[in-house]
């Protein structure tokens, strides 16, 4: 499914779909930020005379780096809010003991 290209690209009337993904963008100033900064990448490189395979390449490396690092994003916001909603749990963590002493 392909959502239709804005007709103007200067009309100052967002369709539904640009409208949802602003607000999605605004709940998440970091997915924002790394868009911003991949488009502007991409536009970049593509201006320096690089191929469609390098682009591509580039562009699949850069998604899969945003991808790593939403999940890790949600995955922190997914623990803090199960430790808001259930006091008790406990963050994991690294263990501090070197183990069970060996026995004699």
């Amino acid at each position: 499914m392909h959502p239709e290209p804005t007709p103007d690209p200067e009309a100052l009337e967002a369709t539904a779909e640009e409208r949802k993904l602003l607000r999605q963008l605004r709940a998440n100033p970091m997915l924002a930020g790394q868009l911003k900064a991949l488009a502007d990448k991409f536009e970049q490189e593509i201006s320096n005379g690089m191929d469609a395979n390098q682009a591509e390449a580039a562009l699949i490396e850069a998604l899969q780096e945003l991808g790593s690092g939403l999940m890790h994003q949600w995955a922190l916001n997914t623990q803090d809010k199960l430790l808001t909603q259930s006091p008790q749990l406990q963050k994991h963590g690294k263990k501090n003991s070197a183990g069970t002493p060996p026995s004699e």
